[in-house]
């Protein structure tokens, strides 16, 4: 063999190594997100249901549970800009539906900065619900925001 086969065996096992390193540390570790300003990985625990806060949406991982205990893990999220409009900060409510309609707070997280999350545990029953920021904000020279007036609701149901 020549000199220069011998140089690419080296180079080959050199190719598959880097190869199998580079599948092996893929992102498997969960969402990134930052607390008090520190970003870290945080794995979903098991059970928790994340509830991502933006502008102007509140978008549960998953809109029907089974009755009993349930975490949410309110979750205000990086991706958005504020420009003035609002949105510094989000509450998650967890509001069920009554019989005439209105809806009562059961419980709720408040004055999540941006890239907080925080959780909150309750006993569910069977029923309707609604997620929702009741979040106001003001704004200065007259101007308040409203988050739930601003869309940040949304259904979500407990089976039996």
């Amino acid at each position: 063999m020549s000199r220069y086969g011998l140089l690419l065996i080296p180079g080959a096992a050199l190719a598959v190594v880097l190869a199998v390193l580079a599948v092996g540390c893929g992102d498997d570790h969960g969402p990134m997100e930052m607390n008090g300003g520190m970003m870290s990985t945080v794995p979903p625990k098991a059970g928790v249901i994340d509830v991502h806060l933006s502008n102007w949406a509140v978008e549960p991982a998953v809109k029907t549970v089974k009755a009993g205990t349930v975490t949410f893990r309110a979750i205000h999220d990086m991706g958005h800009m504020h420009g003035g409009e609002g949105g510094d900060i989000h509450d998650l409510a967890v509001a069920k539906k009554l019989d005439d309609g209105s809806f009562k707070v059961l419980g709720q997280v408040k004055d999540l900065k941006m890239g907080d999350s925080k959780e909150l545990t309750l006993e569910l029953t069977p029923g309707e619900y609604e997620l929702q920021c009741n979040a106001v904000e003001d704004l200065g020279g007259g101007k308040v925001v409203s988050h739930i007036q601003k869309g940040m609701r949304t259904a979500f149901t407990v089976t039996g």
